[in-house]
């Protein structure tokens, strides 16, 4: 790009409101390519300034164009530079990752950015965007705003933007996400009673272990050490395609006991084993955790009469069961295949049952130290 130095115009503009114009030049890249273009931009009234104030305002407008300070903008829209990051970073990520992206960018945010010239989305804007979802729950919101930032991110890193526009936005409330029932041990033991295999000893392994249903029904035999009894969590399946873990600390080994042993003994006894993985169903596919949900674990909860349960439901009752039964963070955190110890901690949910015996802890610490402090009080008083 040649910079020359200009002094641009000043005419005379409208019929009922009469405006003074600045027209003058500017380069701008269309499609990563430089191009020039004619701009024209309103200074003013004509009533409230004269032509020579007008010429001054130009002149600090082309300023430091004529300088050289200002880098030429991107004409490209969201729309396109979306289409342009589908193609060269969405393949990058796991599959899941890979359709939480795409199907949040196509049914939210596409919608209302996608004719928005790419630098035009400013914080603002962002803001009243997601403004408009306060009705919906914190998990949409939260959402949303990851899927937006992590394109507008990768515009950064390639220089179409100066900054990230959506830091520093602030989400609404939005509304309480819904938790998945955590079952009692006699709910967990009435469910496993019901359940006809391969369904019972998926519930087995997924409520004894707390893995994901994603690691759960990719199983292999061969991720079995039968002899130190460990199971080794090495591939997760995603809407019917096998992939790796869903993080690094989610590859892990996790013993079992004796109630995993002896369902897995049960199935490799019954006509359901089947060589290679652990589930698979009549046809020999892989199992779908949405298929198990809405045909056995929803009609078995309504015919139980008990909360309706789903895969989360399994992995919340063993870290409840772990959190109050006194584990370590550090080996809870080890066992679910958390990066994170606070995500560990939103498993668990005690019951009143154990917050009465932690209130009854609590008693037989204060009230002998209380009891003790106010007869020294008393004596000191005499």
């Amino acid at each position: 790009m040649r910079r020359r130095f200009q002094v641009g115009h000043v005419c005379k503009r409208g019929k009922r409101v009469k405006v003074w114009v600045g027209c003058y030049r500017e380069w701008v890249l269309d499609g990563g390519q430089p191009k020039q273009i004619q701009r024209r931009r309103v200074l003013g009234l004509r009533a409230q300034m004269t032509k020579g104030q007008a010429e001054q305002a130009l002149h600090e407008i082309l300023q430091p164009i004529n300088g050289g300070e200002r880098a030429p903008e991107q004409t490209m829209t969201f729309g396109q530079f979306a289409a342009k990051w589908e193609t060269e970073i969405l393949p990058h990520y796991r599959e899941s990752t890979k359709v939480f992206y795409k199907s949040t960018l196509d049914r939210w945010i596409l919608p209302h950015f996608k004719e928005w010239k790419l630098v035009e989305v400013k914080t603002p804007d962002v803001q009243t965007f997601l403004n408009k979802f306060a009705g919906y729950s914190k998990s949409v919101l939260k959402h949303v705003r990851a899927t937006l930032s992590i394109v507008m991110a990768t515009a950064v890193d390639w220089q179409y933007l100066p900054r990230n526009p959506v830091e520093g936005v602030k989400l609404p409330p939005g509304k309480a996400v819904k938790r998945a029932a955590v079952l009692t041990v006699e709910q967990l033991a009435l469910v496993i009673a019901n359940l006809a295999e391969p369904y019972r000893t998926m519930v087995v392994v997924a409520s004894a272990t707390g893995m994901r249903e994603s690691e759960v029904l990719s199983l292999k035999w061969e991720d079995f050490d039968t002899q130190v009894q460990i199971v080794r969590v090495r591939r997760s399946l995603y809407r019917g395609k096998l992939d790796a873990p869903k993080t690094e600390g989610s590859e892990r080994e996790i013993p079992y006991g004796d109630l995993v042993r002896e369902s897995l003994e049960r199935l490799a006894g019954s006509e359901r084993k089947a060589p290679g993985f652990l589930f698979v169903t009549a046809l020999g596919n892989l199992f779908t955790a949405q298929e198990v949900t809405k045909r056995v674990f929803r009609p078995l909860a309504q015919a139980l009469r008990i909360p309706a349960f789903t895969w989360r439901s399994f992995r919340r009752s063993a870290e409840t069961a772990l959190h109050t039964g006194g584990v370590p963070l550090k080996v809870q955190q080890q066992i679910l295949g958390h990066s994170n110890p606070n995500m560990t901690l939103l498993y668990a949910d005690p019951d009143i049952a154990d917050r009465r015996k932690a209130m009854g802890r609590l008693d037989a610490l204060l009230l002998p130290n209380v009891a003790n402090i106010q007869l020294q009080l008393q004596t000191g008083e005499t």
